[in-house]
Parts: structure tokens; C-alpha cells; sequence
């Protein structure tokens, strides 16, 4: 039996070699059993001796897994034998973890993402237009889960503006000093993007995404209305930007809780510690206040001290600095990591108004207020990643390491438990009512999907920064993505995934 298992160990890794997917390797070994005149194995995987982490069931014990056509089927006490083992002894078994708040729609990206445990990458606060096309660029074997919501802005530019959505096409290029980020909408308008946006959400869109500060002059009340009462009508919920004010101003916050509540909208507030900046406390107040009032509102933070925003962007057209609190030499180029002037950044205006900025305004003790409060989820807003000759800021290659190594081990801000719930449980139960495919994500437990992480406690963290944004983080063992090996040993297991496209229609 040893010496058979060793054969096929061997098939194995020759297999991975060449870069087959687990499920040919599982394949061969079974038949090479078979051929022996041996049963095979009872799972396609095992996770055994690890210390399994289920936020839903508390779960926390040492406890092997086995898995079977990309489902845990069983949690055991005692090693399980599968086709392929595992030995997680002195690691921690997680759920994969579910970035709400990605715009990183491109391999490099997710590629980025799954070396940080990120099964399922979702683009909700932009969203995605048409749905149907949605992520086609990434073609039939996806690295993680992925999806995203029906994106405003952009039936809005085509609705207002098409010709700059036709550019965006054709370019992938976006200045948002255009018509799109800055008119009013007419009646008639105003009804044809409501079509439009019904039209997507049966689609299979989860939920509406809405960069209401980006388009703080062109959205009016009645077009912000008709968003939520677009929601309301489908249980679809709105994934918000909210307007800015200067630092600690509610307003905005104010403004979508006033209308989900009006409407009978879901709302989720995007990046709460770089809107709120010093009013964290107080906007956490207001949406457990609102919350307490049936209000269905959630939100998320990430654990970084820039924001990212293209540089034509509406707060750049406003009292930005006084927004912020910093200058012009507290922001840099994205792509080169150069520090502005006065001169450069309204050089970098005129002439790449797509361009991106790094401003660095959000301070640490923001962060840790707002991670300590109980449900506020984390997500990366990891921005556009094409390839790896351009900088980004480092949200999409460590934020669930940061969280962590930082956060849970270094500073003991968070039980491990917490961490795990508001990187994985919390935003599938948020996305639940819009896709019920996520009742089976976000969980280690009997008929959830084999979404998993295995990540040693000991030494998680992020290794990117702002000067190398790429760096993948160190600790992360393994992760699985519907049954399949994806990441051995902080590399990629192959190029071909096995991640699926996640509507509202997904069963």
C-alpha cells in the first residue's frame, strides 16, 4: 500500500510539474488503484490534524477534512485517507477567504489575491457592465470565484456619455472629468438608466454598485431615488461610495442610510476608515443605530494608510486638501511611486487624467477603532492590475495576511476566530440574499464549498508595501478552490483554475 501511495505521490508532483489540474492527478491515481485491484480512497482530499476554524459553528478545534467533488464532506476527528493528503498539523484550516471589494478584473490581479487566501474576488463597489461580459477576459478556467454588480457608472456613461464608454472599451482607459462624473441627468435619461439597471440586475448582478462621490455634482436626489428604489424592488443590494466631506463629516453616510431606510434598501458602505477618516467612531455609531432600527446596512474597512483614486476624480476638483487634511506632497504617482508638487500633479491632470494617485491621509489608529467594532468586514479595494510594469497600492497582494499577522497576532486587536469571520463569513452572509451560492462559501463545515485556506498562525504577513506592491505575503501554506490545489507553498499551482462566475441565478 505505502509503495502504491508513493507511485501515485510521485505521479502527482510530475502531474503539477506540467501544470495538469488536480482533478487529472486525482483521476490517475484512481485508476492506477483501480488497476491494483484496490478500492480507492474514500475523498478526493484530506486536510488532516489541522486546526479547523469555522466562524458559523465556533468551531475551533483540531480536526481533519475530507473533501469530494469540490464539497467537505466530512470533518473527522481522526485522519482521514484520500488520493491526495495533507499534513496541516500546527496550521490553521480556514474558510477562502471573500474580497467584497476588488477592482483588480485581470489574472495578475487575482493572482495576487490568491496568494492571500482570496477564493472569491468580487467587484461590487464599481460593479461591472454588461454583466453578461462581465469577467470574460479571464476566459474558462478562472483562478478564484469571481463576480460583480451592476455598475451605475458605467450605464450611466452610456446613457450620458457613450462615446467615453466606448473609449473606456477600447482603451480601458477612464477620465472621470467627464460629462458621466459631472451632469445632471434628464428625466428621460434618468428613466433609461432605470431600465437599464432593472434590465442587468435580471441578469444575475449582485446588487448595484454606486461611486456616488465620484459623481457628487452630476447625481441628484431624484437619480440617487431611483437607484434604491431599484434595489428595494429586486432585494438587491447597493454597494456605495458615499459623497465626501471633510474629514469626520457624516453627511454622506447619512444621506444612503436616510435612503435604504426610505426605500427598504440593502446598503453596504465601502471603505469605511478612508470616508469617515477621524469620524470613525461616529459613523459607527450611526449604522448600529441604524441597524437597531431594522435598517440592513453593513460596511468594511482595509488595513492600509493611502486612499487610490484616479486623478481626474471629483474630490481632486474640490477642496481636497481641506478634504484630506494633506498636501500636495503627501500624494504620489501610482504607477513610479514619485512624490508630487503643486506643478507635477496638475501636469499629471492635463495630460493622464486616467492616472492613478496614492494619497496618504488614513492613519493607523483609524484602522484599529474600526476593525474592533463587531461585523465591520474586510476588504482590499485593490485597484486595476493589468500587469506587473505598473505600481499599484499593495491592497490586493496582503491585506488578508496584514489582517493577520498584524492585527490578530502582533497586536492582539482581534481573537483569530474574529479575524477569519469578518475575512470570510461575514461578506458571504451579506451577499447571501442576492445569491444564495454563497450559503455554501464562507464556512469549514459538512456541504460547503471547498473553498479553503491553510495558513500557519506563527508566521502570516504581508510582505507588500507601498514601494514594492507586489511582494506576496509569507505563511500561507495552501488554498483550495472548489476541491483543487491552487496555492502550494506561497507559488501557484499551475495556471489553470478552477474558479467559477458567480451571478444571482448561480445554484
Amino acid at each position: 500500500m505505502r509503495s502504491e501511495f508513493s507511485i501515485i505521490t510521485s505521479l502527482r508532483f510530475s502531474l503539477l510539474s506540467k501544470s495538469w489540474s488536480l482533478r487529472a492527478v486525482i483521476a490517475a491515481g484512481v485508476l492506477l488503484l483501480t488497476a491494483c485491484g484496490q478500492a480507492p480512497p474514500p475523498y478526493d482530499v484530506a486536510i488532516n490534524n489541522g486546526r479547523v476554524i469555522d466562524p458559523e459553528s465556533r468551531l475551533d478545534a483540531v480536526r481533519s477534512i475530507g473533501i469530494r467533488a469540490g464539497k467537505i464532506e466530512t470533518i473527522s476527528e481522526t485522519p482521514l485517507e484520500a488520493v491526495d493528503v495533507v499534513e496541516a498539523s500546527g496550521l490553521v484550516v480556514s474558510p477562502g477567504f471573500i474580497n467584497l471589494h476588488s477592482h483588480s478584473v485581470a489574472e495578475p490581479g487575482y493572482r495576487l489575491e490568491l496568494l492571500d487566501g482570496v477564493t472569491t474576488v468580487l467587484e461590487l463597489e464599481a460593479g461591472g457592465f454588461p454583466i453578461e461580459r462581465f469577467g470574460q477576459q479571464l476566459g474558462n478556467s478562472p483562478l478564484t470565484h469571481f463576480g460583480a454588480s451592476v455598475g451605475h457608472a458605467w450605464i450611466r456613461m452610456q446613457v450620458v456619455d457613450p462615446d467615453a464608454l466606448i473609449e473606456l472599451a477600447a482603451t480601458g482607459k477612464l477620465d472621470m472629468s467627464g460629462a458621466a462624473f459631472t451632469q445632471t441627468a434628464t428625466s428621460a435619461q434618468r428613466r433609461k438608466m432605470e431600465r437599464i439597471l432593472e434590465t442587468e440586475l435580471a441578469e444575475g448582478g449582485l446588487g448595484i454598485g454606486f461611486l456616488l462621490d465620484y459623481m457628487t455634482r452630476a447625481v441628484d436626489d431624484a437619480e440617487r431615488d431611483m437607484i434604491f428604489a431599484v434595489a428595494a424592488r429586486h432585494g438587491a443590494p447597493i454597494f456605495v461610495h458615499v459623497r465626501r466631506g471633510i474629514d469626520g463629516d457624516p453627511a454622506g453616510l447619512l444621506e444612503v442610510i436616510e435612503a435604504a431606510e426610505q426605500y427598504g434598501a440593502a446598503v453596504h458602505i465601502c471603505h469605511l476608515n478612508a470616508s469617515a477618516m477621524s469620524g470613525v467612531d461616529d459613523w459607527l455609531d450611526e449604522i448600529d443605530a441604524a441597524r437597531a432600527r431594522g435598517v440592513d446596512v453593513t460596511t468594511e474597512m482595509f488595513p492600509w494608510t493611502s486612499g487610490s483614486a484616479a486623478i481626474s476624480s471629483d474630490v481632486f476638483s474640490r477642496n481636497w486638501r481641506e478634504i484630506f487634511a494633506i498636501d500636495y506632497t503627501d500624494v504620489q504617482w501610482a504607477e513610479t511611486g514619485e512624490w508630487l508638487t503643486e506643478e507635477t500633479f496638475q501636469a499629471y491632470r492635463e495630460t493622464r487624467p486616467d492616472g492613478q494617485t496614492m494619497h496618504h491621509y488614513i492613519r493607523e489608529e483609524w484602522n484599529r477603532r474600526a476593525i474592533q467594532r463587531p461585523h465591520v468586514m474586510v476588504a482590499s479595494d485593490a485597484m486595476p492590475l493589468l500587469s506587473y510594469d505598473r505600481k499599484v497600492v499593495p491592497n490586493g497582494a496582503g491585506t488578508s495576511a496584514r489582517i493577520l499577522g498584524q492585527y490578530v497576532r502582533d497586536e492582539g486587536l482581534l481573537s483569530l476566530s474574529d479575524a477569519i469571520a469578518r475575512l470570510s463569513l461575514y461578506p458571504a452572509q451579506r451577499m447571501e440574499a442576492i445569491a444564495p451560492a454563497f450559503a455554501r462559501k464562507g464556512r469549514v463545515s459538512i456541504g460547503a464549498d471547498a473553498d479553503i485556506v491553510v495558513f500557519d498562525p506563527g508566521t502570516v504577513a504581508a510582505m507588500a508595501s507601498y514601494a514594492a506592491p507586489f511582494n506576496p505575503p509569507t505563511g500561507i501554506h495552501s488554498v483550495w478552490v472548489a476541491g483543487v490545489l491552487a496555492v502550494q507553498g506561497g507559488e501557484l499551482v499551475g495556471r489553470v483554475g478552477s474558479g467559477q462566475k458567480l451571478t444571482s441565478a448561480t445554484p
